[in-house]
């Protein structure tokens, strides 16, 4: 008897688990997410002497550009903005696509 409660409990669980958080298909979460990471990073910040840091990016992006087969090394002003932007961005897409889910599996 106690194994067909766990077996039971065990079904019961899997059966209301919630589907896959990761739900590619809404383009909204994709466009609002970017809009929502690069307009804030536009703003200027004491940080990078009243750049922001997409414009640091981009700049420092073309910068490297100019000297083009040749990558950026290790010690390069590319990097930090660079790495920064991307991590923000891919955060706030993460985070708006378990907002969205939660939202629509009834989290919240």
């Amino acid at each position: 008897a106690p194994r067909a409660a766990v077996r039971n409990a065990r079904v019961a669980a899997t059966a209301e688990a919630p589907s896959a958080w990761y739900k590619g298909n809404d383009p909204f979460v994709w466009i609002a997410g970017y809009l929502g990471w690069t307009v804030p990073s536009c703003v200027g910040t004491p940080a990078f002497d009243g750049e922001s840091l997409f414009g640091r990016m981009v700049r420092t992006t073309f910068e490297e550009l100019a000297h083009y087969p040749t990558g950026p090394a290790l010690d390069s002003d590319f990097w930090l903005p660079t790495i920064a932007w991307h991590l923000g961005l891919f955060l706030t897409i993460t985070l708006g696509v378990i907002g969205v889910q939660g939202k629509k599996q009834g989290y919240w």
